[in-house]
C-alpha cells in the first residue's frame, strides 16, 4: 500500500511539474490574456479537468509560475563572494539579470496581468516583499555597524529594487536603451556602481560619489 501511494504521489508530482512547465511556456509566449486553461492543458498533453486538480484557476497557475521563477531569481541574487561589498553587489546583480533574461516573456505577461487582475497585483507584491525585507534588514545591520550612512532603509530598499527591476525590463524587454548599443558587462557594471555609491557614499571609510 505504501509503495502504491508512493508511485501515485510520484505520478501526481510529475503531472504537476508537467502542467507548471506548460503554463510557463504558454504565459511566456502568449501573454496573460491570451493564455487559457485549454492552451495549458494542450501544451501539457493532459485532460482539461486535470488542470483543476492542481490549480484553482488561471491566476493561481500564473502565481505558481511566477513564484518558481522569483525563487530562482532571488536565490541567484542572494549569492555572495566574501566580504567585498562591491563584489557581492555585482554577484547579486548578475544573478538577477541572468534569471530575468531567461524568462523575458513572463515580465511583460506580469504587467499585462496586473492591469487585468487585482489578484495578480497582490500576488506580485507578496512575492517580492521577502526580497525587499532582506535588503532592508541588510541595510539596517550595515547602518548599525557604521559601514553605511544613516538612511530610511525601507525606502532605500524599495527604491533600489525598483530601479533594478524597471531598468532591466525596459532594457531587455523594450530594448531601451538598445541591447545592440550596450553590452551586458556595461549594464552589470553600471547597476553595481549605482547600488554601491547609493549605499556606501559618505559612510566612514567608504568611497564618495566623486571617487
Amino acid at each position: 500500500m505504501t509503495e502504491l501511494r508512493t508511485k501515485r504521489q510520484q505520478r501526481a508530482a510529475a503531472t504537476a511539474d508537467q502542467l507548471l512547465a506548460a503554463a510557463r511556456h504558454v504565459f511566456e509566449t502568449r501573454g496573460y490574456q491570451a493564455a487559457t486553461v485549454g492552451a495549458i492543458t494542450q501544451a501539457a498533453n493532459t485532460a482539461h479537468g486535470t488542470f483543476y486538480l492542481y490549480f484553482r484557476n488561471k491566476e493561481d497557475a500564473f502565481g505558481k509560475v511566477m513564484a518558481q521563477v522569483v525563487q530562482e531569481m532571488y536565490s541567484q541574487a542572494g549569492a555572495t563572494t566574501g566580504n567585498d561589498a562591491r563584489a557581492n553587489l555585482a554577484a547579486a546583480t548578475e544573478g538577477f539579470l541572468s534569471v530575468f533574461r531567461a524568462h523575458l516573456g513572463l515580465w511583460r505577461c506580469l504587467i499585462e496581468g496586473m492591469h487585468q487582475s487585482k489578484a495578480i497585483e497582490a500576488m506580485w507584491l507578496d512575492l517580492r516583499r521577502p526580497f525587499l525585507d532582506r535588503i532592508a534588514r541588510s541595510l539596517e545591520r550595515s547602518v548599525a555597524l557604521g559601514t553605511v550612512r544613516p538612511m530610511n532603509t525601507v525606502v532605500a530598499a524599495h527604491a533600489l529594487a525598483a530601479m533594478t527591476e524597471w531598468f532591466t525590463f525596459a532594457h531587455l524587454e523594450l530594448d531601451e536603451p538598445s541591447v545592440a548599443d550596450v553590452s551586458s558587462e556595461e549594464v552589470l557594471d553600471t547597476l553595481t556602481d549605482l547600488w554601491f555609491h547609493a549605499v556606501y557614499a559618505g559612510a566612514p571609510g567608504q568611497p564618495t560619489l566623486s571617487s
